[in-house]
């Protein structure tokens, strides 16, 4: 289980690696077991500065197609907040490891659970720390007080075209990282990043010093050497997923690794 924080985790893999990786799986996905030997295989391989999970939901409004088609497929193998969780303490357990555990989720099925019962319960299995996708920042600033209990990071999300006055909030209340979002639409791989992203990445920096981590759309080592230029990590999601879906049975482990390896060279 890891003992280092988010932050320190992806500024270490900044000053060792020149950006810090943080792959996205969505929990169950292609089968319970598959993507828990992924996430220990990237943990193995040194390839993650944190690993963020996704927890499947029904209506999942900030993704596009390849990570809402996982979900579902997912949802079909019976997957929810406790097998997520139950998930994430396998892999916590399997070895000692360095690589913060992130989930990724929605408002309504936490909401549905209870706040303190879903961090008491994500906290228990080694989780530091969380993305609400649905949530806004000010409303996250309410949930954070209890995620701050059993001393889970709230990580705000920054668009592209948040005002001036939503990115200094999200910097004044974000932990963990802030994660900026690279397009203006839903997750899905792109061919290019968009011109705004750096400019909104240097304006967030001069807010905050706390990593700052570009997703949606990361999927080819062109965009990574970008990133590297002015960004601390990059979230890979639905690249991750699209070779997942691409695989053989039993070799979506060896093509993931082999993906990410190569994007992070």
């Amino acid at each position: 289980m890891s003992k280092i924080s988010i932050s320190s985790s992806i500024l270490e893999s900044k000053e060792r690696k020149g950006i810090g990786i943080i792959p996205f799986l969505t929990s169950g996905y292609p089968s319970i077991n598959e993507s828990e030997e992924i996430v220990k295989a990237l943990i193995e391989e040194d390839l993650a500065s944190a690993v963020e999970i996704g927890i499947p939901f029904s209506d999942p409004i900030a993704e596009g197609k390849t990570i809402q088609k996982s979900s579902s497929v997912a949802l079909e193998n019976g997957v929810d907040i406790k097998t997520t969780l139950d998930s994430i303490e396998r892999i916590n357990s399997f070895k000692e490891h360095n690589v913060p555990i992130i989930t990724m989720g929605y408002y309504n099925p936490i909401l549905k659970m209870g706040l303190k019962n879903f961090f008491s319960a994500s906290s228990s299995v080694g989780v530091r720390g969380v993305i609400v996708a649905d949530v806004p920042n000010d409303e996250l600033h309410k949930i954070q007080k209890i995620a701050n209990d059993y001393n889970i990071d709230t990580i705000p999300l920054v668009p592209l075209n948040s005002s001036e006055e939503r990115m200094t909030h999200a910097c004044e209340m974000g932990q963990g990282f802030i994660y900026c979002v690279s397009v203006l639409g839903v997750t899905g791989t792109r061919e290019s990043l968009s011109k705004n992203v750096e400019e909104k990445v240097v304006a967030v920096k001069e807010k905050t010093n706390l990593p700052v981590a570009v997703g949606f759309g990361i999927s080819k080592p062109n965009h990574i050497s970008e990133l590297k230029k002015f960004a601390d990590g990059a979230v890979i999601g639905s690249a991750i997923i699209d070779v997942i879906k691409e695989s053989k049975k039993d070799d979506s482990v060896t093509k993931v690794i082999d993906f990410i390896s190569k994007l992070s060279k």
